[in-house]
């Protein structure tokens, strides 16, 4: 068992939390954050509505204020990142040179020289680096990718992922100094349906951007030698306007919808008429057991790698350069 501690006790510090309790892989040995009361509020942030967590016993947890404080005594063998965007290079830079393995909550870094050196940190120190992309482990995602990949429908024609809902109102969100250094709705929430296309069809060979209205975009991202158009839209809506993402895929010989409205039903429409597929599972809990099935076998994670998150990046830096100078 892989002792792991959470850096950055917000909202998905919070998630990765209750699914590291629930793991046989791997033990929280500690929560780093230098707030006074993390737990204030704790269960009513994110676009989730209430999480059920154990409070009281996370309240048993060590809790410290920097890594370096607690490895000068102890001996973690991972660190989980949840902190704002802005601070993601430092701690995950200090996470590595303390020997550890860093699984880090996406997006990357905002600038792509600051993942590359950390990718390179990374490999020099012998230690793994994981950026959590969690729809790659999400089960109705993993079976569109799979349909992608083996054509059982024919090839790709079609692909369109809207992803959109409330402004956050929660935890950093609130401070208008660190709102501001998050990247906004395409590194927070499209950032998804990017890495996601990329997974899938590799490096995009051009992006061309249809729409951008404060924080809601509408983009297209074309693939060499891939015929398939790929449409990407959604943001931040209104505050407290509910959260959905569902995908559209039109293939040679049929289509496949998914929305989280529905989120265990799959849709599909064929020569031979309309079906269900059923999915069950936890894309945050899977996510965390792939990355402790690395760090207990030493295997790079191949499924996501960092080198894959920086081209997210990358291709979201595009996006955003492709706003009119007028605008």
């Amino acid at each position: 068992m892989k002792k792991i501690a959470i850096a950055g006790f917000g909202f998905m510090g919070a998630v990765h939390a209750r699914n590291i309790l629930a793991s046989k892989n791997l033990e929280l040995c500690a929560i780093i954050d230098n707030r006074e009361n993390i737990f204030a509020g704790i269960e009513n942030t994110g676009n989730a509505g209430r999480l059920d967590l154990p409070i009281e016993f996370l309240r048993k947890i060590p809790v410290h204020r920097t890594l370096e404080e607690y490895c000068r005594t102890e001996n973690p063998d991972a660190a989980l990142i949840c902190v704002p965007l802005f601070l993601h290079y430092d701690l995950t830079k200090r996470a590595l040179n303390l020997g550890l393995d860093v699984l880090l909550e996406k997006p990357f870094c905002a600038e792509p020289e600051q993942c590359r050196e950390l990718i390179e940190l990374a490999k020099g120190k012998q230690r793994l680096l994981m950026v959590a992309h969690c729809i790659r482990f999400a089960p109705a995602w993993e079976f569109l990718a799979e349909c992608i990949r083996d054509q059982r429908y024919g090839k790709l024609q079609l692909l369109t992922a809207t992803r959109m809902g409330g402004e956050p109102t929660w935890g950093v969100w609130q401070d208008e100094k660190i709102k501001n250094t998050c990247g906004g709705a395409l590194l927070d929430l499209l950032i998804h349906d990017v890495d996601f296309a990329n997974y899938c069809l590799g490096v995009p060979e051009s992006v061309k951007l249809n729409l951008n209205k404060d924080e809601y975009w509408e983009f297209e991202l074309k693939y060499h030698d891939e015929p398939a158009k790929i449409s990407v839209k959604g943001g931040f809506l209104y505050r407290h306007t509910a959260f959905a993402s569902e995908y559209a895929a039109a293939f040679e010989n049929g289509s496949i919808r998914f929305s989280t409205l529905e989120p265990e039903l799959i849709r599909i429409g064929t020569d031979k008429g309309a079906e269900t597929v059923n999915v069950k599972g936890d894309a945050y809990s899977a996510e965390l057991e792939y990355f402790a099935e690395c760090c207990e076998t030493r295997t790079a994670p191949l499924k996501c790698p960092p080198e894959a998150s920086l081209q997210a990046i990358e291709t979201c830096r595009e996006i955003r350069q492709a706003i009119p100078a007028s605008v």
